[in-house]
């Protein structure tokens, strides 16, 4: 079992992991002790990155338990998601194969099976078996979700590393009593002004941008993206587009505009649908 694509996608684009050696080495330190971790920060922060870097150094008889989920949709959808990553699994396997006899697709099968079922198959799995569980771009929990969640960490210790924009109920719903206490919780923030620097003229030479007249281009996207790592690399990677370019320069308070735009749309808490059990 391994990461899936979406949460290696920003590492294998930027290849650029920079200033994030103390929240790796604390993720690292957790998933060691198989101690449950909210990560948390602003969208762009790198959390994502700074997830798929620790899971890249991590042993194979780690990685190949742990279990990715997106956390962004009902109930039901992530539920439905963290079970495929049971595919390996003894338990699942024998229920799948007593149910089709591999006459259909694992994914199916799952999509197939009631809520109640699901939660019992993976409160045994996780029980019986040692996983790590990580819930990429986490929206409010329902109570219900929430319950299950504490049951796989607490009754089935199962650790839960949840990647989301905050700690709070605003952001977290019912899941902001399972990471109640600083202890549980690990902020990515924006990086240190010189590394963001540093980032910043690699992704000017990644994309091409010292054809142009850069004075000024430099100051604005620091101030604009916050010396987030995400925004700098976005922002530089779309101002390699003709549509920023006028007269040898580049258009920053276009490209900052566009770039608010995009990340408002694509905030994962701004398209949470809220459905129940």
């Amino acid at each position: 079992m391994s990461a899936p694509r979406s949460m290696l996608a920003f590492s294998a684009e930027a290849g650029i992991f920079l200033g994030r050696q103390s929240e790796l080495a604390r993720l690292q330190e957790a998933i060691r002790k198989r101690a449950s971790l909210l990560i948390w920060g602003a969208s762009n922060s790198g959390k994502t990155a700074l997830v798929a870097r620790t899971l890249s150094n991590l042993p194979e008889r780690i990685t190949r338990r742990c279990v990715c989920a997106c956390g962004n949709g009902a109930p039901q959808e992530i539920l439905r998601e963290i079970a495929q990553g049971f595919v390996e699994d003894s338990l699942f396997r024998s229920k799948f194969r007593a149910d089709t006899g591999f006459g259909a697709s694992f994914s199916h099968w799952v999509r197939a099976q009631t809520s109640l079922r699901l939660r019992g198959l993976l409160y045994r799995a996780a029980g019986a078996g040692e996983y790590w569980i990580f819930l990429e771009d986490l929206v409010p929990m329902t109570h219900m979700l929430a319950r299950i969640i504490k049951e796989l960490m607490l009754n089935q210790e199962t650790p839960i590393y949840a990647v989301a924009q905050g700690w709070t109920y605003s952001e977290l719903g019912h899941g902001a009593q399972l990471y109640w206490n600083d202890r549980q919780r690990l902020h990515v923030g924006g990086l240190t002004l010189p590394v963001a620097k540093e980032l910043l003229e690699m992704c000017i030479r990644r994309f091409g941008l010292e054809r142009f007249d850069l004075e000024g281009f430099r100051e604005d996207i620091l101030d604009f993206s916050g010396l987030l790592p995400g925004a700098i690399f976005r922002m530089c990677a779309a101002a390699a587009g003709a549509h920023y370019h006028y007269e040898g320069r580049i258009k920053t308070k276009l490209l900052h505009v566009d770039y608010l735009m995009n990340h408002c749309e694509s905030s994962p808490v701004s398209s949470v649908r809220k459905r129940n059990f």
